[in-house]
Parts: structure tokens; C-alpha cells; sequence
């Protein structure tokens, strides 16, 4: 581990820290461990995703060069845990999502661990939010498979006014550029009632499928409902954490028949996020 002190105040110091992957991934796990102890206090329902589940099923933890935490919750359970997560957190984490700050740029929440900062990100510029070390909480809404272009889209567009109006790259398109900045004048409260309405459109009837209208990859199709209706266990690192109980299906839809028993190519076992940190408020 490299170190550097920045002296920022009288008694503390900010350290900065070319931090070893094992120790990151301490950290996360600090606060998906937190995360999981409030949603089981309160019957709250989520997933590991991704990334996150298939670390879980194939090796009882992180993925060996993963360096974050992913899990998705029906929108339901996801909003309810907003509301109740801020007195229910250990002053140790803090939980940001455009609800409680409207600079955040991203549409779904992000659980983090105080004291810590992670450098170099698009939005570090954002002073407003927190920048540490962090676990990533997905939204998810009912969709029509006929329209979901259509729907994410419109998601897509707002998002980029509201990136925009945190100047922040949003795109390389001309014309985007154009219809982003137009947008961008609207306030940024509209701007985030509008990306709610959006995402939540489908959300009053059943549509049978379900999606991350939020965040959403045109690579994945959505997922039939009822795979979020029966949750399972599954065993990552010491203790056990929630999965849909059909992961095996979830994760043949995302990584192919044959993802338990093979391994991607060398070069793309890289890590997702930046591996250095600033520990701030250190004692001398």
C-alpha cells in the first residue's frame, strides 16, 4: 500500500492510498454487510446482480478482480429502504441518491462508506455528494417489452440534461448535445420528477416483465416478473445475502449456459473502478 498526507486541517490529514484490491473489496463488504442488516430488519426484499451474483455462485464472494456490489430491488422495497436507511445507518455510511441530493447525477442510490473518497471518477468535480467507497442499488420497474426502447430512451434523455446541467460529458452526438442542453434549463427538481415519472410509468398494472429502467444496457433483455417474487440465500465471503432463487436461470440469461464453468479471457479480468482512495479525517 503507497501513501501520501495531505494536511487539510489542524489534527487531521487526509491520506492517500494506492489501495491493494483485497482491502477495497474489505471495505465494500463493510457496507453491503450494513446494507443487508437493515433490509433484514425491516422485510425488505433485494438481489445481488450481475457482476456480485456470480461471484457468490462461483466463488463464495467477490469475483477475484471484481471491486463493487451490485443489487436490485422491486421499486417498492428500493423506495422504502430511501426513507428508512438515514436512521437506520451506522454513522460509519451514508446513503445518496437524488432524493436527498439533487446533485447526484446517477438514477438509482449508492450506499458509502464515510471517511473514504475515491478519486478520478466523472462527477468527483460534484462537491455536494459523497465520493466514497461504495455499493451500487438498482431500482427495478415493471415494463412492455414492445415499448422498452421507447421507455428507456425518454429515461435517457432526461438523464442527459440533468448530466449536462452538472457539466458532465454526456455524449459525442451533435444533436444530442443540442436537445441535452435545451433541457438542462429546466430545473433540477423538474428534471428528476420527470426521470421518476418516466421509469415508474408501468408501475400501476402488471406488465409481467421488470427491468432497470434507471441504469438500463440495451445488451440485456428484461426479466419475467416473477423471477422477484421467491428469494433464496446464497453464501458470499462469511455470511448469507439475498439472490432470486431462479439465479441460475438469471445468470445463463446474462452470461450463457456455460457461465459456472468458464472463465473470461485474461484481459478481461479487469477491475470496474479505480483503486485509489483518500482516508480523510485522520487523526495525527
Amino acid at each position: 500500500m503507497k501513501t501520501s498526507k495531505q494536511n487539510n486541517a489542524p489534527g487531521k490529514r487526509k491520506v492517500i492510498v494506492m489501495i491493494e484490491l483485497d482491502e477495497l473489496q474489505q471495505y465494500i463488504y463493510s457496507v453491503f454487510t450494513e446494507f443487508d442488516r437493515i433490509c433484514k430488519k425491516h422485510g425488505l426484499k433485494y438481489s445481488m446482480e450481475g457482476g456480485t451474483l456470480m461471484g457468490a455462485v462461483k466463488f463464495r464472494g467477490f469475483v477475484p478482480w471484481d471491486d463493487d456490489i451490485d443489487v436490485v430491488m422491486l421499486r417498492d422495497d428500493y423506495e422504502t429502504f430511501l426513507k428508512i436507511a438515514p436512521t437506520e445507518l451506522d454513522d460509519q455510511y451514508f446513503l445518496q441518491s437524488f432524493n436527498n441530493i439533487p446533485q447526484f447525477p446517477l438514477n438509482y442510490a449508492k450506499l458509502c462508506y464515510n471517511g473514504t473518497m475515491i478519486c478520478d471518477y466523472a462527477y468527483s468535480h460534484i462537491k455536494k455528494m459523497n465520493h466514497g467507497v461504495f455499493m451500487d442499488i438498482f431500482p427495478l420497474d415493471n415494463v412492455v417489452p414492445k415499448k422498452l426502447s421507447l421507455h428507456c430512451s425518454l429515461v435517457g434523455v432526461l438523464t442527459g440534461a440533468r448530466v449536462t446541467k452538472l457539466k458532465m460529458k454526456a455524449t459525442d452526438n451533435r444533436l444530442k448535445k443540442v436537445v441535452y442542453k435545451l433541457l438542462s434549463f429546466l430545473p433540477m427538481r423538474l428534471l428528476i420528477k420527470m426521470i421518476n415519472k418516466v421509469c415508474t410509468h408501468y408501475n400501476t398494472k402488471e406488465t409481467g416483465y421488470i427491468y432497470e429502467v434507471c441504469n438500463s444496457n440495451r445488451k440485456f433483455q428484461p426479466m419475467k416478473s416473477e423471477m422477484y417474487h421467491e428469494y433464496t440465500q446464497l453464501k458470499f465471503r462469511d455470511a448469507d445475502f439475498m439472490a432470486v432463487k431462479e439465479y441460475d436461470s438469471f445468470l445463463k440469461s446474462r452470461f450463457g449456459e456455460h457461465y459456472a464453468e468458464e472463465m473470461p479471457p485474461d484481459e478481461e479480468r479487469i477491475c470496474s473502478h479505480h483503486e485509489t482512495v483518500v482516508f480523510t479525517n485522520q487523526k495525527e
